[in-house]
């Protein structure tokens, strides 16, 4: 009996450690949040000047590149980033970045973009898988991050999307920085809210929707 009891303790400890999962579904990793502008350098530079004054998390921007030019804002969980691209790169859409190993990007046979770091299931899909060997992930940018107060909102479409990635079963993150709103529609119906319920991504954009969230 003294042995059928360790090892029950030692079953229910493993569980309890996240070693094991219930029907092996594995809990889905926030990386970043893009929305994306077409050509428009001037809207990403008032984006950067709305996240300055709120004071909520690190704003910093990247310089134009090739593609893009960028403005960020920083929270412990994950990051958001606005994009103005170039004019030979108008087909991005808003999407949620997940961390996923590699080793489940080869249910993808048609992949609309895929890269050494990133893959683009198929255009507005919502969603894009990014490598746990990026060098720039947000667990390894966001380890003095202090803020955490944004989440992510996010339609039942692509909720139904991103909980079979890969041919895979995922839970969403259990610590509630996504979850579904009944107002989004669309996979590419993306939301970010501060703490406060104020919105943080999309701005300037005429949704009804994100009335709820002014």
């Amino acid at each position: 009996m003294k042995l059928l009891a360790a090892v029950a303790l030692g079953l229910f400890a493993t569980l309890s450690s996240g070693n094991v999962q219930a029907g092996d579904t594995m809990e889905l990793e926030i990386d970043h949040v893009m929305m994306p502008v077409y050509f428009n350098n001037a809207f990403v530079d008032s984006i950067a000047e709305v996240w300055q004054q709120r004071n909520r998390g690190r704003v910093h921007t990247q310089p134009q590149n090739d593609f893009f030019q960028g403005v960020y804002l920083q929270s412990k969980s994950f990051y958001v980033e606005y994009l103005s691209t170039v004019e030979t790169q108008p087909y991005w859409s808003n999407a949620v970045f997940f961390v996923v190993p590699k080793k489940y990007w080869d249910y993808y046979e048609n992949p609309a973009i895929r890269n050494e770091h990133f893959l683009v299931p198929f255009f507005g899909s919502g969603f894009q898988l990014v490598s746990p060997d990026f060098p720039h992930l947000n667990r390894i940018n966001a380890k003095e991050e202090t803020y955490d107060g944004l989440q992510i909102l996010i339609s039942a479409a692509l909720e139904k999307e991103i909980l079979g990635i890969g041919g895979q079963k995922w839970s969403l993150p259990s610590s509630g920085k996504l979850r579904v709103h009944e107002g989004l529609a669309h996979l590419h119906d993306i939301v970010v809210i501060d703490e406060e319920s104020k919105l943080v991504a999309p701005l300037f954009e005429a949704n009804p929707v994100l009335r709820d969230f002014f």
